[in-house]
C-alpha cells in the first residue's frame, strides 16, 4: 500500500532535515581552555591524539591525561608529550569509572573552558581552537557537545550507520525544528563547558552513576534552564571507533545504546521509534508498491545521505544499503536490552557498567 512508502519518506525527510556540521567561526585568538582526556588503557590512541592536539602550540591550552589504572603504557606515553598526567584514586562506590576520572581532571584544571575528550579521538587542523572559538562566542551556547566525525575502513564498520543516525536524532538536532529548541545534545565523546558552569552544576558527581555521562550530564543542564548544543566533528573533531572487526562494532553498541535510550528524551525516543516502524514497514510492504517503492528506496537513501556525510565517511553508495544496516541494528538494540536489562550484563574495559 503506498500510505507505507509516503509515511517513511516523510518521516525521514522531518526527522533528518537539518544540517549538522561543527559551525565555521572568525578566527581569533582564545581564552584559556583545559583539555582533560579521561584515558584506560589507552596508550595507543594517545600517540594518535596528542600529536594532533599539539601540533600547534598554544600556551592558553593546558592538557591533563587522567590514568585510570591503566595496565599497559597509558601514563609514561602521555608524559613523552610532555603534557600533565595524573591518576585516579581508587574509585569510589557509585561512580561510574569514566566520571571519577573526568571529575579528577577537573579538579586539577586551570582553563577558563573544560573540554572532556575521549581518547580515541583525533583532531583535524585548527580543530581544538575552533571548537573553544564556537564557545567563546557571545552567542553560543554554555553547554556543547560533538560527535567525532567518524572515519571507517571496513564494511562491519558502515554497519554502524543507523546506530549513528539515531544517536544524532536522539541528540535533538536533526529535525525540522531543531533551530528553534534551546536543548540539545548529549554526545559522550566530547564535552565542552566554562568551568564556572561546570562547578556550579556539581561537576561530574551529579552523574556519577550514569553509564552514558554525557547525555546524562545535558539533560541535567537543561533542566536548569541552561541551553545546551550539539554537533557533528566533521573538520574539527575525528575517531575511529571499533577498528575494522564485527565482534568490536557489536559488543561496543551493545554496551551503550540500551541504557542510551533509557536516558534520551520520550519525545526524541518516539520520533525514532515511528521512524524506524515506518521503514521497516516500507521494507515489509514494498513488493505492493510496484515501481513506486524502488523511488520511495532512492529518496529515503538519498536524504539519509545527506546526514550520513556530516556524521563520518560514507559514500553515496553505502547509503543505498540502507536495509542492511537497519536490519543490523534492530539485531544488536534486541541483544542490547537482554544483556542491559535483563541479564544485567555490560562491560567496558574489565569493568561491569550494568546494574549499577
Amino acid at each position: 500500500m503506498m500510505w507505507f512508502l509516503v509515511t517513511a519518506v516523510l518521516a525521514t525527510l522531518l526527522l533528518f532535515w537539518q544540517r549538522v556540521s561543527f559551525p565555521i567561526v572568525p578566527v581569533k585568538e582564545t581564552g584559556t581552555y583545559s583539555i582533560i582526556i579521561p584515558a584506560r588503557d589507552e596508550e595507543k590512541n594517545l600517540k594518535r591524539l596528542l600529536p594532533s592536539l599539539l601540533a600547534v602550540p598554544n600556551d592558553k591550552r593546558e592538557v591533563i591525561v587522567v590514568d585510570d589504572d591503566s595496565s599497559d603504557g597509558t601514563k609514561e606515553t602521555a608524559a613523552s608529550f610532555g603534557v600533565k598526567v595524573i591518576s585516579t584514586p581508587p574509585l569510589p562506590k557509585g561512580w561510574m569509572g569514566k566520571s571519577w576520572a573526568c571529575f579528577q581532571g577537573a579538579r586539577q584544571a586551570g582553563g577558563d573552558t573544560l573540554c572532556f575528550l575521549d581518547a580515541d579521538t583525533w583532531f583535524s587542523e585548527d580543530g581544538p581552537d575552533r571548537m573553544i572559538r564556537y564557545l567563546e562566542q557571545p552567542e553560543a551556547a554554555s553547554f556543547v557537545t560533538v560527535h567525532p566525525f567518524h572515519f571507517m575502513y571496513s564494511f562491519w564498520e558502515k554497519l554502524s550507520a543507523v546506530f549513528h543516525l539515531v544517536v544524532f536524532a536522539s541528540s535533538g538536532i536533526t529535525h525540522i525544528f531543531a533551530k528553534q529548541s534551546w536543548a540539545q545534545g548529549g554526545f559522550g565523546p566530547c564535552l565542552l563547558i566554562k568551568r564556572e558552569m561546570y562547578w556550579e552544576m556539581g561537576g561530574h558527581e551529579c552523574i556519577k552513576s550514569e553509564i552514558v555521562e554525557h547525555l546524562a550530564f545535558a539533560r541535567k543542564a537543561q533542566h536548569q534552564g541552561i541551553e545546551t548544543r550539539a554537533f557533528s566533528g566533521r573538520g574539527v573533531l575525528n575517531m575511529r571507533m571499533y577498528e575494522a572487526r564485527l565482534i568490536d562494532v557489536v559488543q561496543g553498541w551493545s554496551k551503550s545504546f540500551a541504557s542510551g535510550a533509557k536516558t534520551a528524551s520520550l519525545w526524541l525516543t518516539a520520533a525514532n521509534v515511528i521512524w524506524i516502524t515506518a521503514v521497516v514497514s516500507f521494507f515489509v510492504n514494498s513488493p505492493e508498491a510496484g515501481w513506486w517503492s524502488l523511488a520511495g528506496y532512492l529518496a529515503i537513501a538519498l536524504w539519509l545521505y545527506k546526514t550520513l556525510r556530516d556524521i563520518g565517511n560514507f559514500r553515496w553508495f553505502d547509503a543505498l544499503l540502507f536495509p542492511v544496516y537497519f536490519v543490523f541494528f534492530v539485531c544488536i538494540f534486541m541483544y542490547s536490552l537482554l544483556k542491559t536489562f535483563f541479564f544485567k550484563k555490560a562491560t567496558w574495559k574489565g569493568r561491569n557498567i550494568a546494574g549499577k
